[in-house]
Order: C-alpha cells, then sequence, then structure tokens
C-alpha cells in the first residue's frame, strides 16, 4: 500500500526517502546546482497551483451558475464543496518561505545539503497538497459533468 501511495501522490512521501533521494543526487551533481534545481521546482510548484487555483474559482463560479439552473443539487453541492476543499489545499502552495542555514551546522557541504534536504521536503509536501488538489478537482468536474448527463435522460 505505501507504494501505491506514493505512486498516487508522485513525490516520496518520507523525510527518509527524500534523504536518499538527495544523497544520490549530490553523488553525481555538484550540491550548489541541485539547490538551484530544487528552488526552480519551488518556483514551477508555486506557477502551477496559481494557475489551479484560477481554475478551481472558475469551476466554482460555474457549479454555482449551474445550481441555480436547476442542475441535480447534490451533485453541484457536492462539487462546490470538492473545489473549496482543493483551492484550500492548493492554497498553501502560495506561501512565502525562506530556507536558511543550519546554526546547529559547523560544515558547510554539510549545510548545503541540509539546505537542499529542506527544500525537497518542502516541494515535496507540495506536490502532495498540488496533486491532491489537482484530484479533488477533477473529481468536482466529473460530477458536473455526471448532472449533465442527468439532464440529458
Amino acid at each position: 500500500m505505501p507504494g501505491f501511495l506514493a505512486n498516487l501522490i508522485g513525490v516520496p512521501a518520507t523525510e527518509a526517502q527524500i534523504r536518499a533521494e538527495v544523497a544520490k543526487f549530490v553523488r553525481t551533481r555538484d550540491v550548489h546546482m541541485m539547490r538551484e534545481v530544487m528552488s526552480d521546482n519551488l518556483a514551477h510548484m508555486t506557477s502551477k497551483s496559481g494557475a489551479l487555483l484560477q481554475a478551481q474559482g472558475i469551476f466554482i463560479a460555474v457549479a454555482t451558475y449551474l445550481l441555480s439552473q436547476g442542475w441535480p443539487r447534490v451533485l453541484a453541492l457536492v462539487s462546490i464543496f470538492f473545489l473549496t476543499i482543493a483551492a484550500l489545499a492548493v492554497m498553501t502552495n502560495l506561501r512565502t518561505v525562506f530556507i536558511g542555514r543550519s546554526a546547529t551546522i559547523e560544515d558547510d557541504d554539510a549545510a548545503e545539503i541540509e539546505i537542499v534536504v529542506q527544500t525537497s521536503l518542502l516541494a515535496a509536501r507540495r506536490g502532495i497538497f498540488f496533486n491532491i488538489a489537482l484530484y479533488l478537482t477533477f473529481l468536482s468536474i466529473l460530477l458536473l459533468a455526471v448532472g449533465a448527463a442527468l439532464l440529458e435522460v
């Protein structure tokens, strides 16, 4: 089951997995390059989260309109509920963060590696929230489609 869950969310979910991945990358790449790559990944995740939030807002407006037009009430309300939960989840990805150097680590290389690990942990957490929000958004759109099909039957 843990393998299925990790595949479903698409990112290493535990700190041990992330530390192992960072250790592999640091052996083959420069730690500063890894830090830059992870910072770029965070920026990309923030952009994707903003775009998803915009789409969710549009679908909430659509579902609200459809609700007022006599669409199946339960499906429209559940769709709005899922979209709201998804929007709240993806909004957590839009927070500004600062990952500074640990005061307890004296070695410069070890400190840089720890920054990459902390950035990777943040990226993984954001990836989990993004994927959950994406799945809930899709489910809410599917419910609206089912509502449309029921109107045609």
